[in-house]
């Protein structure tokens, strides 16, 4: 008899929002949804009671029985240890100290709980009902503030020592790049990133570009959406800019394939909303780069979960964390 429940809850923490649903465990159908602001400035309290509130606000909505809930997975930004279920992010979750959210939602719900990194999760619903759908090896990647990952391999969430795998924005692109705060130089998230992109184009654009049009003449108000929207408008400074982004990232993502050669590499987080614009460079990059692997067998595709990824890669996480436990 199967050990799988009928629903499951989602959870994703991030630095500006948490977002709870109860979805199908057969077909990731999203059955509820709900998103609140995460306001970690409040502390620990606080922050535990507003989460037990709206998942149980979302298993209210979604209706089905409380019986019918087997689990409840949580992705969260990091750093985070998964073995304590602690989330330990003083830089995006401030006075979140040592939040014990696993403790706590299983003593209010009663429920098996597990928690993941927000990219790990992201990796695992991507491959379970995204774009990676079925893949054995896959490459998650997100480019956002930050560049992170998640790795598949053989059909299983790689999490490594310290269940820290997937770093992958630290890996050093240029030994006489910008500084970065892991105390290396060059890494990728200081070249690819949405705040590296917003870096350049303050630094170096001109006066006469759409971009200084956009953000009012005043360059503290560069954002990468602001960017992305005069590259589409055709300005030269802004495809320039996007052009260099996008080898950055075809350098870092050919390091990868190299490495993992896995069946499908997927791209994600929000600089990725402009896949169409970065795509052509990219590809060309990683295949000056990737001759020593089949790239025509692999698969480089957009996420296609969208805001969606974190909840559903959380439910399939304690799906295969209940099957994993059971008798």
């Amino acid at each position: 008899m199967s050990t799988i429940p009928l629903f499951v809850v989602g959870l994703d923490i991030g630095g500006t929002s948490i977002v709870a649903g109860v979805l199908a465990s057969q077909d990731a159908q999203i059955k509820s949804r709900k998103s609140i602001p995460t306001e970690s400035s409040k502390g620990n309290a606080d922050g535990l009671r507003r989460i037990t509130e709206l998942i149980q606000t979302v298993i209210e909505e979604a209706g089905v029985q409380r019986d019918q809930i087997g689990g409840i997975g949580i992705g969260s930004t990091g750093p985070i240890d998964p073995i304590r279920g602690l989330i330990q992010n003083p830089y995006t979750l401030p006075n979140w100290d040592d939040l014990p959210i696993v403790e706590h939602l299983n003593a209010q719900f009663q429920l098996p709980t597990c928690l993941l990194g927000d990219c790990q999760a992201a990796a695992l619903g991507e491959q379970w009902a995204g774009a990676g759908r079925g893949a054995q090896n896959m490459i998650y990647i997100t480019v956002g503030t930050g560049i992170g990952g998640g790795l598949i391999m053989n059909g299983r969430l790689y999490q490594g020592v310290g269940f820290a795998a997937g770093e992958v924005g630290h890996q050093v692109i240029d030994i006489n790049g910008p500084d970065c705060y892991c105390g290396a130089k060059g890494c990728w998230e200081m070249l690819a990133s949405g705040p590296a992109i917003v870096r350049r184009a303050a630094d170096n654009v001109p006066e006469s570009s759409l971009i200084m049009t956009l953000a009012g003449q005043d360059r503290a108000k560069i954002t990468a959406l602001l960017v992305a929207r005069a590259a589409e408008q055709g300005d030269p400074f802004a495809i320039e800019l996007q052009n260099q982004t996008a080898f950055y990232l075809g350098v870092g993502l050919a390091n990868l394939l190299n490495i993992f050669s896995p069946d499908v590499a997927v791209l994600g987080g929000g600089v990725m909303g402009s896949w169409p614009a970065y795509e052509p460079v990219i590809i060309k990059t990683v295949k000056s780069r990737g001759t020593m692997i089949p790239f025509e067998k692999i698969r480089i595709a957009p996420a296609s979960l969208g805001l969606n990824a974190g909840i559903t890669g959380a439910a399939r996480g304690i799906i295969i964390y209940i099957d994993a436990h059971s008798l």
